[in-house]
């Protein structure tokens, strides 16, 4: 019975993707998106923080469009773990994302309260804060006009940056098999820095929110194979639904590959190896499907997830998650 709910739960969010993904988005390469979202839960939803019986450490690294210059960079550090008392869970990360002239670094803890259910489940509540550093380096404007002596008043002469604060929301429901989030981890919209704006550009404009839902089934094939599918599904009111659909195959020594689809006719082939119970690494090679509109220029992708046993833990499963 619990199995077939989980399954219509499924079928109710692949009809959603169909209602709300066939009208123009308008997509913010500004919110940073891992192909695998899943090896950095706590990263969009910082009631995951600490959801495991271990420390779990995480380093992703994201280069999209090869060849093209300037093109987005992404990099993430994390941990998370549990305390000593099994309701609360704690997270730190400190993540870059680089879009031409234009850097962003933020620095944030996660801290998460669990209420026990009864057969292993759990509800969540997380409260994320931290500040976030913009900065637009002009100094590295190039122009193509040979006859641009640089005298521009809309152009400034000088690097700019500002710090701001920051703080979202989540909440999720998780069973050993199954596990569903929704989230709102940036509340705060800050602008991009300009001259004499310390303190300008900052606001709370509910309809620039972005908001997350997550969810991940996990069906076991046979003794060897686990098949486990996730769909992340973001957008704020003033854009339409972005998603990104996963498709991972497990098998019982380690190995793991599959493969994703995401909004803009984005397709990507995952695959990945846990060398013990302790060391994973997985690698994304991403490509897009509309080559006329977007060139053939490939993105990818590498994480390593790390665990640290906490007492004495007893977790044997090859799952990254």
């Amino acid at each position: 019975m619990k199995n077939r709910l989980h399954i219509i739960s499924w079928y109710i969010l692949m009809i959603l993707i169909c209602l709300f993904s066939t009208t123009p988005k308008l997509f913010s390469q500004e919110n940073i998106l891992f192909t695998n979202y899943n090896l950095n839960e706590i990263f969009t939803n910082p009631s995951f923080s600490g959801n495991k019986s271990y420390m779990e450490i995480a380093m992703g690294y994201h280069k999209q469009w090869t060849g093209v210059k300037g093109a987005p960079v992404s990099a993430i550090l994390s941990a998370h773990a549990p305390l000593n008392n099994i309701k609360i869970g704690i997270a730190g990360m400190i993540y870059n994302n680089e879009i031409g002239i234009l850097n962003e670094t933020g620095f944030f803890a996660n801290y998460a309260y669990k209420i026990n259910l009864e057969k292993e489940r759990i509800f969540a509540l997380g409260f994320q804060a931290g500040i976030i550093n913009k900065e637009i380096r002009w100094t590295e404007l190039r122009t193509y006009d040979p006859s641009f002596n640089g005298d521009d008043p809309s152009i400034p002469n000088m690097n700019v940056s500002s710090i701001t604060p920051n703080f979202g929301l989540g909440f999720s429901y998780y069973s050993p098999k199954f596990h569903i989030g929704f989230s709102a981890p940036r509340l705060l919209q800050d602008t991009y820095p300009y001259e004499n704006s310390l303190n300008k550009n900052i606001n709370f404009e509910f309809k620039d929110i972005y908001f997350y839902l997550n969810t991940d089934i996990n069906l076991k094939v046979n003794t060897k194979i686990q098949v486990e599918p996730s769909i992340l599904l973001f957008s704020s009111l003033n854009s339409t639904l972005d998603y990104n659909f996963n498709l991972i195959f497990y098998h019982i020594n380690g190995i793991f590959a599959g493969c994703s689809y995401r909004a803009e006719k984005y397709w990507s082939i995952n695959m990945g190896y846990e060398f013990n119970s302790k060391l994973g690494i997985s690698y994304s090679y991403e490509n897009s499907l509309d080559k006329i509109k977007r060139g053939d220029h490939t993105s990818h992708e590498i994480f390593i997830n790390y665990k640290i046993s906490l007492k004495k833990s007893n977790y044997t499963s090859p799952r990254f998650f």
